[in-house]
């Protein structure tokens, strides 16, 4: 038997954001064991903890689609941190460590919320698509597009697609016949529409949906890793003069599950101008909505 808590994630409202399996258990299950149970679950992620030491400080965390593992992922690392903090296992720590297929995750925790930190700037590809086919990818034509198409992720690689405001976003659809013609071309496993809202200096708010068919998720609520690496590859949205970026994503709602992620990137101070990028942060709201017992395990 294995107890599990389900948390919806970018959210401080139940039934909004991104739903969360977290087993508290992980040890003694086989990969294939989590998979299976992650495919039980059907939720876009599923995680599997276990302590590292006696301190509460330090976990370690795997992250299961219902088709396959993750190397990170942002919304099960903030629903994880929010859910056992809450349940009293981080022992008051205010900040705490995951070690993750892609390393170690440092997480700061706050009442009901949690902020994840990655170092350096994400992967960044450039996307060999034509305009017409990253277009028709997601259902629009052209003239909806506001820019050029590009790839980047830590780990995960994510397509980056601009377009012109929220009502385009709101009629994208991943097509998935185009999508399969052009997975063998792409290291991305998913595509992430957005428009931009707003930019002052230093802050910016997007408008944003995330289609995931490689990894078993059609549409993703709310999407952490897709948000550190929009925010880590970006250019040139909102010039700052304090070194960081701010961006307010919101996602979801067209699913009838709005989500709410906030990023920070910060860049190397090069005395004239700001260099490259040193980190970027990640956070948001979770709330515990069910607890249940999963009484055979497979």
């Amino acid at each position: 038997m294995r107890d599990y808590i389900i948390t919806d994630v970018f959210t401080d409202r139940a039934y909004g954001g991104n739903p969360l399996a977290v087993f508290l258990d992980g040890s003694a299950l086989a990969t294939s064991q989590m998979q299976t149970i992650a495919r039980e679950m059907n939720l876009s992620e599923t995680t599997f903890v276990t302590p590292l030491d006696d301190t509460g400080a330090h976990w370690r965390v795997r992250i299961f689609t219902p088709t396959s593992e993750l190397p990170f992922a942002g919304h099960p690392t903030i629903g994880t941190a929010v859910v056992l903090a809450e349940r009293g296992l981080t022992q008051a720590h205010t900040e705490i460590v995951f070690e993750e297929l892609i390393g170690p995750v440092r997480v700061a925790l706050a009442p009901g919320a949690a902020t994840l930190f990655v170092t350096g700037a994400p992967e960044i590809r450039s996307v060999s698509l034509t305009a017409a086919s990253v277009a028709e990818l997601v259902g629009l034509d052209t003239s909806f597009l506001a820019g050029t198409a590009w790839e980047a992720g830590y780990g995960n690689g994510m397509m980056f697609v601009p377009v012109i405001d929220v009502e385009a976003v709101a009629q994208a659809v991943l097509r998935g016949d185009r999508w399969h013609h052009h997975e063998p071309a792409l290291w991305s496993r998913a595509v992430f529409c957005f428009a931009v809202t707003d930019t002052a200096p230093g802050h910016a708010a997007l408008h944003a949906r995330m289609f995931a068919p490689a990894l078993g998720v059609p549409e993703d609520p709310a999407t952490g890793s897709a948000a550190a690496a929009i925010a880590g590859s970006i250019k040139g949205l909102a010039p700052s003069l304090s070194g960081t970026l701010r961006l307010a994503i919101t996602q979801g709602v067209e699913m009838g599950r709005p989500s709410y992620l906030n990023t920070e990137t910060t860049y190397a101070d090069m005395g004239v101008t700001f260099g490259p990028v040193t980190g970027v942060s990640v956070g948001g709201h979770a709330v515990i909505v069910a607890e249940g017992r999963l009484l055979r395990l497979p």
